[in-house]
């Protein structure tokens, strides 16, 4: 069964490169790493992943969030939002249907795994009927 695929969306590069480490032996194959919420939709439309981990404050004129948003309208991709603030508000914000997970920083690989195997079977059982 070949790797499931998965967009990593982080405008840290040391963070990038952690996540990279952690999805690659958590056994993902990684479609890309983008630092904007406009590349991470580019990057859906041309590699069309499996998963997205997407931080929500990022470079560029579209957070993480709104990103989601455009790409929950036209794709079932599962989305797991990672960021350093946990204010109910940005919480509040980023429930949306796609929304499989909210980790806050600092993120372990044990962590990742779990929150990224839990989502994929979610979404398979959600989306399997």
């Amino acid at each position: 069964m070949p790797a499931k695929k998965i967009l990593i969306v982080e405008d840290d590069q040391m963070l990038c490169t952690i996540f990279d480490m952690f999805v690659k032996e958590i056994g993902l194959e990684i479609t890309g790493t983008v630092n904007s919420g406009e590349a991470a939709i580019k990057s859906c439309k041309k590699n069309l992943p499996d998963i997205i981990l997407m931080d929500i404050h990022l470079d560029g004129n579209v957070n993480g969030i709104e990103a989601a948003k455009y790409i929950c309208d036209r794709y079932f991709i599962p989305i797991i939002y990672i960021s350093g603030n946990a204010d109910i508000a940005t919480v509040k914000s980023a429930i949306l249907k796609n929304t499989y997970g909210f980790l806050t920083k600092p993120i372990t690989r044990e962590k990742l795994d779990i929150y990224i195997e839990f989502a994929l079977i979610k979404h398979k059982l959600l989306h399997s009927k």
